[in-house]
């Protein structure tokens, strides 16, 4: 986890410096620095609600206040599965021939079929195959087996023998004809229980997975640092064991930007990863929380998701990967949300259940996307951001939208110059009015302006 650092005033003048903590990627070093640090330390927050505190950062040459906030927004109207609905086709393509498409379309949907519903189409296509035939020799003047009064129970009877291979020797047919025809009703209905058992046997060695994820992402505060923060669960738990799961998240996002060299209107579609705080996970027989920390390594760091550049994110998309332990063999699950699903100053519910006396545990599911209000450093509205900016996408002419990136490589870095904390004489370097979780005004009677070194 990054470091934090901490604004204090010295004893010699009125000189400000930054004062670092021990840096370490461990949640445990940053939950020990967390608890040394009161300043940091989000309970004494809801404990003592009128100590309001901001700080303000450098981040690609703009200064950013961030404000502890929650419940910045509320879930949407329209659900995730609604919003994310599309239909993208591909036009004005070599298209392979009638037959190929067909064929692979046939295939595709077939295997996508369980076995109770393939079991039900071989039986239709042996039942129609069998009635066709029949009826066909029942038509003909002498039947199938040379003799008129045969009804049409007993040609059906012969045709299911015929295309069974069972055989019994109670009707043979007689002729040429009736004999080609009893050869193709063979060839068919091998044909027939070939491809059903191949089916069969692909459905039986592929493995299966049930994974549901939350239906929101949520962005408050962990360990002291803001955090993306989505579930995911296995569904089947123990009786469908998943093993050496792989996680990874990125982001989509479409930039419209001006080239600078020929001043002409650009439009780019980029993809970022987000680094995961843990990718990997042994085993997933329950609940997973998959987080991402906004920090000065994030692509995400210092962006509201109501403003440029944030609010032009596309998609954000998980993709989970894991071993069923039984098979041995990988299956893969996706998922995509939309910036309306991350709530910002909300996290999740507890979901566990621990039963002492049984020595038992259980995870809701029906909790897996219940969230509740949770304080975040979020950046204050227009924060950084120039009117012109604000106005329209495309008029920043100090963009690095030539590579499609949402923000600088060559600016990553970001420098906290004034945090709202109060230090030890009770001096504060910002001081916001809150109302509803939210900044509203700002007080500049208890401001002190703050010079920071490197």
């Amino acid at each position: 986890m990054p470091a934090r650092g901490t604004a204090s005033k010295s004893h010699g003048g009125s000189e400000w410096k930054l004062r670092g903590y021990r840096r370490s990627t461990s949640a445990l070093h940053g939950a020990l620095e967390l608890q040394q640090s009161s300043s940091w330390n989000d309970d004494d927050v809801e404990q003592s609600k009128p100590k309001r505190r901001s700080r303000t950062e450098v981040i690609d040459g703009r200064k950013i206040t961030f404000a502890l906030m929650r419940e910045v927004n509320q879930l949407p109207e329209t659900s995730r599965k609604k919003r994310l609905e599309s239909d993208w086709r591909n036009i004005n393509v070599q298209k392979s021939s009638v037959h190929r498409r067909w064929e692979h379309e046939l295939q595709q949907y077939l295997m996508l079929q369980s076995i109770p519903v393939l079991t039900v189409y071989y039986l239709v296509v042996f039942l129609f195959m069998n009635i066709f035939f029949a009826s066909f020799w029942y038509m003909t003047e002498d039947k199938c087996c040379d003799d008129p009064s045969m009804t049409f129970a007993q040609i059906f009877d012969f045709a299911v023998q015929t295309s069974s291979t069972i055989g019994y020797g109670g009707y043979w047919p007689k002729g040429y004809f009736n004999n080609a025809l009893v050869v193709l009703v063979t060839v068919l209905s091998i044909c027939q229980a070939t491809v059903y058992a191949g089916l069969l046997f692909f459905r039986f060695i592929t493995p299966q997975c049930h994974v549901q994820f939350s239906e929101v992402i949520t962005m408050s505060n962990v360990l002291g640092t803001p955090c993306f923060e989505i579930r995911i669960g296995n569904a089947d738990g123990k009786a469908n064991k998943l093993i050496n799961v792989d996680a990874s998240l990125c982001v989509t996002s479409v930039q419209n930007y001006i080239d600078p060299d020929d001043h002409s209107p650009r439009k780019v579609v980029q993809t970022e990863d987000l680094e995961l705080a843990v990718s990997t996970q042994h085993k997933l027989n329950g609940v997973w929380t998959i987080r991402h920390f906004i920090d000065e390594k994030s692509p995400l760091h210092g962006l509201r998701f109501d403003e440029f550049p944030g609010k032009d994110i596309y998609s954000i998309q998980l993709n989970v990967k894991a071993i069923q332990k039984v098979t041995k063999g990988e299956v893969y699950s996706q998922t995509a949300y939309q910036v309306h699903d991350i709530m910002v100053g909300h996290r999740f519910e507890d979901m566990a259940i621990w039963d002492e006396e049984t020595r038992k545990g259980y995870f809701d599911y029906a909790k897996l996307s219940s969230i509740q209000p949770s304080f975040v450093w979020y950046p204050v509205e227009g924060s950084g951001i120039s009117e012109s900016v604000r106005s329209s996408t495309i008029n920043n002419s100090k963009s690095n939208s030539v590579n499609g990136s949402m923000r600088s490589d060559s600016m990553q870095s970001s420098t906290i110059i004034e945090h709202g904390v109060p230090d030890d004489e009770g001096i504060s370097s910002t001081n916001l009015k809150f109302e509803n979780g939210d900044v509203i005004e700002e007080n500049p009677e208890n401001n002190a302006s703050a010079t920071m070194r490197a």
